[in-house]
């Protein structure tokens, strides 16, 4: 590629960008809040954006090598996926001395991994113990917080390398942090972008929680360097290839990035694998990045499936295409498709086990019928007729402090039935969540099993824990269960006082309290998350202080607190807010959501303005990203109608993060329609913003509508779009009519027993 990219030399007009959409092709942004000098011109190619660029063949399995020259002026540097190997100087143009750096031709890649940047960045940079170079480019004034983004660079690299057996085949790897990104990161072979709170981390500042996402998110997309770079899927819809062994070396890796000297416990990690979106192709990709995890995870008790993957994919098909015939080929001799071309996504199977004595039969996987589609059974594909499933067991006799022995059956036949000993209580499937699929019980096991937990529920690990309540939360959603065993069950929270359990159990309630909001149980189901929440916030306590893991649960339990009017905690946050607005007084990084939240909710237009001043000056990404979260929780609805009405100016919400605003203020049952009606809106202006053919406008859709619970709702959102050419937000508008037929399903099932159960209760 041999070109120029001229920029008027104050850069205001950007001509250049006129009528091009946001965030593809070759874009130019401002690296400073406020629209002044300096501009960094970048590129993002995914999926099919390289065109834009030049002429190419713009498909994942067409690979080529690349070569690149980039003019530029002295007072910038240029990057590219390979080094610089000459830069000469090749006089004055408009007069301005210009220098022409010409780069190392590439190996064979794909066109949307091809990227090269022109900023005024400065860089920090390390050395790999195989001598690769790795440096992370950044505002100077933000180069302090590049730190940990190296070395958790460097390690990865070093761990990906031994641990595939396979060398990183570019000579440097270079991360950058891109002041407004679309998606959170972008795995470019040997030159990542990230959106600036993925990669920058400031110590004092940044909670654990946006260090956990740092983290992640850097070992991910250096993951893609060989799961997606080197071994490349034939098109968008086979991503699943790429992206689910991403996770999978992931999962493993995970308890070896240190934060803050304590380890990442990767079971921390299992609430994110239960819920995804079935999107598919071009659209998404969270799906396959969720279910492949968990896929490739259920072998690794006895196999590591990663291991498997890199012999069976990069020893023998380096620089190849992954498709779905050769998916999963980790699950013994047949593997289970998740995604078949005439399905519509991926779905869990359902395991349900029944008693009859002390026999336990495993019965076929079924296909239970519904008027309308669910997410969560599997459709086989009817040329499958036998189902490798590994199904854990454990078994606990009376009276023993824990699990007595642990068993491993295979399901490779239509039916399995072992027999167990009268004393055997209970039975628990799925151990760990090692398995990609759900297990049901009958009354009688369920009745057990709650039992259980409240007698003593540290008889089941965290991650069982968790399980049980993630299974019986989401069964009940597809109408497998009443609604009543996830709220029988939830009642041994009162004794938690883990964070996986807890974490997976408010993000069912956050849904429960969504789709209740204008239904009769709402204010009960409030006092009821409400009286689960007090003993666990009394005991967290304020102090910033203990594992990683203890600082996630205490945020994340504190701002539920809040959110739910616990008084004690609500007073607190207040009391805190006010001497930090008033007084100046330090929160620490891992209390701020808490009293952020505290501050906007039970507050007024001083305080939100208050937050509003803080999040136009800070320049601490992480913190931007927090303010923008919770100046969604006014309960003013003349506020979230002012926020909103703010994104439409991209010089004052960055068009990154026109979604999250969006998002938060749809999840306030204060601004629920408020969002909707901001979408109707002015949907033309983010189709000119964001282009049809991005992801983008797809997810606006689903932030916005997936909340919604009533009929008049649904007839509304199928009103608006119809006939309306929404681009590659189609897949996105399919789903999120799903969405909403699947919450006016589920409330118009659960509503009755629920406010009965809960009024029970709460007497």
């Amino acid at each position: 590629i041999h070109g120029c990219l001229h920029f008027e030399e104050n850069f205001a007009e950007k001509k250049l960008l006129k009528n091009i959409p946001t965030y593809v092709g070759i874009t130019c942004e401002s690296v400073y809040p406020v629209k002044i000098l300096p501009y960094l011109a970048t590129t993002h190619f995914e999926p099919t954006y390289a065109r834009s660029a030049f002429p190419c063949f713009d498909e994942p399995q067409f690979k080529a090598r690349f070569k690149m020259s980039i003019f530029r002026d002295r007072f910038h540097i240029s990057l590219f996926n390979m080094p610089i190997t000459s830069t000469d100087d090749v006089g004055f143009y408009m007069g301005t001395g210009l220098l022409r750096d010409d780069f190392q031709e590439s190996v064979e890649m794909s066109t949307y991994l091809v990227a090269f940047v022109v900023c005024d960045y400065q860089a920090i940079t390390d050395v790999t113990a195989k001598g690769v170079s790795v440096s992370v480019y950044a505002p100077p004034d933000l180069l302090p917080q590049a730190k940990f983004a190296l070395n958790t660079s460097t390690h990865m690299m070093d761990f990906y390398e031994e641990f595939f057996g396979v060398p990183y085949p570019l000579p440097k790897q270079d991360l950058i942090a891109i002041p407004d990104f679309g998606t959170g990161a972008m795995e470019n072979w040997g030159l990542i972008t990230y959106r600036e709170t993925s990669i920058l981390y400031d110590e004092q500042e940044t909670s654990a929680s946006g260090h956990n996402w740092v983290a992640v998110v850097v070992a991910h997309e250096l993951a893609h360097q060989w799961f997606g770079n080197l071994v490349t899927m034939r098109w968008w819809n086979d991503l699943l290839g790429s992206a689910k062994d991403v996770n999978s070396v992931l999962w493993k890796k995970q308890s070896n990035v240190k934060m803050n000297d304590h380890d990442v416990d990767d079971v921390a990690f299992l609430t994110g694998v239960n819920h995804y979106q079935s999107q598919n192709g071009i659209h998404k990709r969270s799906l396959y990045e969720h279910n492949g995890v968990a896929v490739c995870s259920q072998n690794r008790a006895l196999i590591i499936a990663s291991v498997v993957l890199s012999i069976l994919f990069l020893s023998s098909l380096i620089i190849a295409y992954v498709g779905p015939q050769n998916d999963c080929p980790c699950i013994g001799e047949k593997p289970v498709f998740l995604q078949d071309e005439d399905l519509n996504g991926a779905k869990r199977p359902v395991i349900p086990i029944a008693t009859s004595g002390e026999v336990f039969p495993w019965n076929n996987v079924r296909l239970p019928t519904f008027a309308h589609p669910l997410r969560y059974v599997i459709n086989i594909h009817p040329n499958l007729t036998t189902l490798d499933v590994k199904v854990y067991h454990f078994k606990k006799i009376r009276n023993l402090g824990g699990y007595k022995e642990q068993e491993i059956v295979w399901m490779n036949m239509t039916d399995v039935t072992f027999k167990l000993p009268n004393s055997i209580k209970w039975i628990k499937a799925n151990v760990n969540q090692s398995g990609f699929y759900r297990v049901t019980y009958d009354d009688h096991l369920w009745d057990a099993l709650i039992q259980a937990l409240k007698t003593n529920h540290e008889v089941f690990s965290p991650a069982d824990r968790a399980s049980l309540i993630d299974d019986a939360f989401t069964l009940s959603r597809a109408g497998l269960v009443n609604a009543t065993v996830p709220l029988e069950l939830s009642t041994y929270l009162l004794k938690e006082k883990d964070y996986v359990p807890w974490a997976t159990a408010l993000e069912h309630f956050q849904h429960w309290s969504t789709s209740l909001s204008e239904a009769s149980p709402y204010r009960l189901f409030e006092q009821y998350v409400k009286k689960l929440l007090t003993p666990i916030s009394h005991h967290i306590g304020w102090e910033d202080t203990g594992s990683h893991l203890e600082k996630l649960m205490r945020s994340d339990i504190l701002a539920a607190a809040v959110l739910v009017g616990v008084d004690t905690v609500v007073k607190e946050s207040k009391s805190k807010f006010n001497g930090w607005m008033e007084k100046g007084f330090r929160i620490p990084p891992n209390l701020r959501e808490v009293v952020y939240y505290a501050g906007i909710k039970y507050g007024g237009v001083k305080e939100w303005q208050n937050c509003w001043a803080k999040y136009n000056s800070t320049r601490v990404p992480s913190e931007r990203k927090l303010l923008l979260k919770v100046l969604g929780a006014s309960r003013d609805p003349w506020i979230l109608q002012r926020y909103l009405l703010a994104t439409l100016d991209r010089d004052v919400i960055k068009p990154q993060d026109v979604k999250d605003v969006l998002s938060v203020v749809a999840s306030n049952p204060e601004g629920n329609f408020l969002a909707w009606r901001h979408l109707k809106a002015h949907w033309k202006g983010l189709q000119n913003l964001f282009g049809n053919g991005t992801f983008s406008m797809g997810a606006l859709i689903g932030v916005v509508t997936s909340h919604f619970s009533a009929p008049y709702d649904l007839h509304e959102v199928k009103a608006f779009f119809k006939d309306m050419d929404v681009g590659s937000g189609a897949r996105s508008l399919e789903q999120s009519l799903e969405t909403i037929e699947l919450n006016i399903h589920w409330v118009r099932r659960n509503e009755e027993p629920i406010f009965q159960w809960l009024s029970s209760y709460l007497q």
